[in-house]
């Protein structure tokens, strides 16, 4: 079943002193379960800090963060994690590197390659279990990814911003495969992204993070009703997309008509 997030005043220092860098400062929010989440905020804000706490790769200085009622000290087998450099093991074909986190877990041969068909049949990777990552395309290569996650069943899904090294085609059509995939499976998820209007597309709430040393800035609920990708040219085309992502530039400090790339620099 899917759980809840609580991220409770939550601060990360790194070092001491004169040499001190202050990431995260005093982050609260709580994300109910089933919930998609996007975190948004300049590079260098601490987004991927946050996400590596989430995930117990990382200790936070003060505060704490819950899963489901349990707080979070190690990684869990609540959480997977999806990540924008897609991490994939380059000698591992599609389905060994699928079946990865099942083989860390335990789980036989058989039964874990199973399931690896499964996810890969589900994000339409059908046809190439034997391929190399080198012989994928980026947007394949991703998917790969997501499979690999979703396959060991975690109650949260943490994405860092998955894609962000994909071209704006491919990026459209990851968009949209993942609002499918979380439709049918519900999972919570937290998405960390710098892209204004992929947010507003994907999320059920936005949380604005500011400069560092963060702290959440906004917290905007998204109106359009799901599923959002069945006529995504009326989303982004409604009158209330554009005074969201006004609304959000503001927090964010952006003049009217810069760029994302003014944002992912900043």
């Amino acid at each position: 079943m899917p759980k809840d997030i609580e991220v409770d005043r939550i601060s990360k220092t790194y070092g001491s002193g004169d040499g001190a860098v202050h990431v995260l400062d005093d982050i609260e929010f709580h994300v109910p379960e089933r919930e998609f989440v996007c975190v948004l905020g300049p590079s260098g804000c601490g987004k991927t800090t946050l996400m590596k706490m989430m995930d117990g790769l990382v200790e936070p200085t003060s505060g704490q963060i819950k899963i489901g009622g349990s707080v979070v000290t190690e990684p869990t087998d609540d959480a997977a994690v999806v990540f924008q450099n897609f991490e994939l093991f380059p000698w591992r074909s599609t389905l060994d590197n699928v079946a990865l986190g099942l083989e860390i877990r335990g789980m036989g041969e058989e039964k874990r390659y199973e399931i690896a068909r499964e996810w890969i049949d589900k994000v339409g990777l059908d046809g190439f279990e034997d391929s190399l990552p080198s012989e994928l395309s980026g947007g394949m290569q991703q998917r790969v990814g997501l499979a690999r996650a979703l396959a060991v069943d975690p109650e949260v899904l943490l994405m860092d911003e998955p894609f962000g090294a994909l071209d704006a085609q491919t990026k459209d059509r990851m968009q949209t495969q993942l609002l499918k995939l979380w439709e049918r499976e519900k999972k919570t998820v937290i998405f960390v992204t710098h892209d204004i209007r992929e947010s507003i597309f994907l999320a059920d709430r936005v949380l604005v993070m500011g400069e560092k040393p963060s702290g959440i800035v906004a917290d905007i609920d998204i109106p359009f009703d799901r599923p959002r990708w069945k006529d995504r040219i009326s989303v982004e085309n409604d009158d209330r997309f554009e005074d969201i992502e006004r609304e959000l530039r503001a927090h964010l400090g952006l003049t009217e008509g810069s760029s994302e790339d003014t944002l992912e620099a900043t």
